[in-house]
């Protein structure tokens, strides 16, 4: 069995992610104002887009997100922050795409995590 270092499992998960996209905190003000904190822009990520239904073979269950993306482990993101995808494969994506967290991962891998994204229409 073949086992690599922490540092080097991260390294290629991150090598894999082909995308890049702007994250923005989600905050509610004590007077139940909701605003969306200083991007963090330039991550790193894999994208990918979801739709019908998937299967282990026997449970179908419905798609719930429109997409996911992986993030590196390191990367703070939080339910309904904000994620605007602004590359793919080092071409800027036009038009803009912007989503909303609506769900986090159950646990992380020890190389990275995926979270489940709600297109934003506005």
């Amino acid at each position: 069995m073949i086992t690599l270092p922490l540092a080097q499992l991260r390294k290629t998960q991150e090598s894999t992610m082909c995308h890049e996209c702007t994250i923005e905190a989600y905050t509610v003000g004590g007077d139940g104002t909701v605003t969306y904190g200083r991007p963090v822009r330039g991550v790193k990520c894999g994208f990918k887009e979801l739709s019908g239904n998937v299967s282990d073979g026997t449970v179908y269950e419905t798609i719930q997100a429109d997409a996911e993306m992986r993030l590196p482990v390191d990367v703070r993101i939080g339910m309904k922050d904000r994620v605007t995808l602004t590359k793919s494969f080092d071409k800027k994506v036009s038009p803009v795409r912007r989503f909303e967290v609506s769900r986090l991962p159950d646990s992380f891998g020890p190389s990275g995590q995926v979270v489940e994204l709600t297109e934003i229409y506005s």
